[in-house]
C-alpha cells in the first residue's frame, strides 16, 4: 500500500467517522446576527484606529468569523497593530484553500448559514432561530478543509457552539460521553495548566449567562487541558468536563473554550481571554519548541506565555528546580523584529545571559536544586503585547 493511499484511507475513515457523529450533533440557525452579509469571500482587513506604530516584519495572519455570541474582534482590537484580523465568512470555512489564506483562523460562537442545515429539530433555548440536523455534504466538506488547514500547519481556535465544527473535522478526539450542553450559571472552574495558575491562581469563576452552551467534550488522553469545571447541564443534571483545551493534528493546532469574549467580561476573565489569544498566536511556536526539546532529550517541566509592550520594563518569574541536573530555558518568539534578553539566576548565585532576535536555547549544564529566577528584558519590540514563551525543560 502507497502513502497515498494510507492517507486516503484515513481520510475516508475520519470522514465515516465524522458522519456517524454528526448524527448525534447539531446545527443552530444564528438569531440576532450583528455580522455584516456574506462577501464575495474575498478576506477584507478590518480597519484600526491607532496610533503609528513600527511596521511588522512578518506578521501573523488572523481572521475571525462573524460576531455573533462571541466578539473575538472586539478583543483583538484592543491589543494593537500586532493583532489585525481579516474578515472570514461561514461559507469560508468550507474552502481549505480560503483557509490557507491565514495563518490563524478564529471560529466564534454563533449561528451557520441556512444552506448548511438539513432538518428541522427542534426550537432553540438560546433565542436562536431553530436546532437542525447538518447536512451530510457540509459535514463531509468541514471535515476535509479544516482538517487540510490544521493539518499543514495551521491554528484553529473554536469556542462555544463551534464544537460541532471541531467534531466532525476531528472525531477521534471527540469524548462522546462528555458531549452535554450547559446551563445559566456561575462555575467555580480549576485552573489545571501550571503557567495559566500564574496568572490567575488555581481557581477562577466564569459566568455563562446564555443557555445551551458547549463543554469541551474531549478525549482527556489526547488533549492538554487548561480549565476543567463541574456545572449543571440543561437538563438540570449534574456533569463535570474540560472547559479549555489544546491538541495537536498533525502540523497544526486546534483550541477549544466553551467560555468567550462577551459584553459582561470581568477583570480576571478578561485576563483569561487575552491569555486565550496569546496561546492561540503562539501554538505553532510552542509545539516546535516541544518538539525541539524532546529530541534533544529534554522534557518540557514548565512553560510560561507572557507579553511585552513598547514601554514595558523587564518581567521576572521563578522556576523551582526539584533536583540538581541539567537544565534547559527556551525563549520562544516569533523573528519579527523584536530583540529580548534572557538572564537567569541560579541559587547558588549562578548568573546565565543571552540575547537574540527570535527562539533561543540557553542551557544550564548542572543546575543545583532550588530557585531559579528567569527575567526577559524586551530590548525591543515591534509592537505592544508582544508575545513570548518561556519553557523550562529537564533533562530525561
Amino acid at each position: 500500500m502507497t502513502s497515498a493511499d494510507r492517507k486516503r484511507l484515513l481520510r475516508d475513515a475520519a470522514v465515516a467517522a465524522a458522519m456517524l457523529l454528526a448524527l448525534a450533533l447539531v446545527f443552530w440557525l444564528g438569531g440576532g446576527r450583528t455580522s455584516p452579509e456574506p462577501s464575495s469571500g474575498e478576506l477584507k482587513p478590518v480597519e484600526v484606529v491607532q496610533q503609528p506604530e513600527p511596521a511588522l516584519t512578518s506578521s501573523l495572519r488572523l481572521a475571525v468569523t462573524p460576531p455573533e455570541y462571541d466578539d473575538m474582534g472586539r478583543l483583538l482590537d484592543t491589543l494593537g497593530a500586532g493583532y489585525r484580523y481579516a474578515n472570514l465568512d461561514m461559507d469560508d470555512l468550507l474552502s481549505a484553500g480560503r483557509l490557507h489564506r491565514s495563518d490563524v483562523v478564529f471560529a466564534t460562537c454563533g449561528g451557520v448559514p441556512q444552506q448548511w442545515l438539513g432538518r428541522f429539530l427542534r426550537d432553540d433555548e438560546r433565542g436562536a432561530a431553530g436546532v437542525f440536523r447538518a447536512r451530510p455534504a457540509i459535514v463531509r466538506q468541514l471535515n476535509e478543509s479544516l482538517r487540510d488547514f490544521v493539518g499543514h500547519g495551521g491554528t484553529l481556535y473554536a469556542s462555544d457552539w463551534r464544537f460541532e465544527l471541531l467534531a466532525m473535522a476531528f472525531p477521534e478526539f471527540v469524548d462522546k460521553t462528555k458531549i452535554n450542553r450547559g446551563d445559566v450559571q456561575t462555575v467555580d472552574a480549576e485552573v489545571v495548566d501550571p503557567g495559566l495558575q500564574k496568572r490567575l491562581g488555581p481557581r477562577i469563576a466564569l459566568r455563562f449567562d446564555k443557555p445551551s452552551w458547549r463543554p469541551a467534550a474531549f478525549d482527556e488522553a489526547k488533549v492538554v487541558v487548561y480549565l476543567r469545571g463541574a456545572y449543571k447541564t440543561l437538563s438540570g443534571t449534574q456533569s463535570a468536563a474540560p472547559l479549555m483545551v489544546r491538541f495537536p493534528f498533525q502540523d497544526g493546532t486546534v483550541i477549544f473554550t466553551s467560555f468567550h469574549n462577551e459584553k459582561q467580561n470581568s477583570d480576571l476573565e478578561l485576563q483569561l481571554l487575552r491569555h486565550l489569544v496569546f496561546t492561540t498566536v503562539t501554538a505553532q511556536l510552542d509545539a516546535k519548541i516541544e518538539r525541539t526539546m524532546l529530541r534533544g532529550g529534554f522534557s518540557p517541566v514548565e512553560r510560561n506565555l507572557l507579553s511585552a509592550s513598547v514601554k514595558e520594563r523587564a518581567i521576572s518569574e521563578t522556576y523551582e528546580c526539584q533536583k540538581p541536573g541539567p537544565l534547559q530555558f527556551v525563549l520562544g518568539f516569533a523573528a519579527r523584529g523584536a530583540e529580548l534578553r534572557l538572564t537567569v539566576v541560579g541559587p547558588d548565585g549562578q548568573r546565565l545571559e543571552k540575547s537574540g532576535d527570535s527562539t533561543f536555547t540557553l542551557d544550564v549544564r548542572e543546575a543545583a536544586a532550588g530557585k531559579w529566577t528567569y527575567t526577559i528584558t524586551p530590548v525591543k519590540v515591534p509592537y505592544d503585547n508582544f508575545p513570548f514563551t518561556l519553557t523550562v525543560g529537564r533533562k530525561q
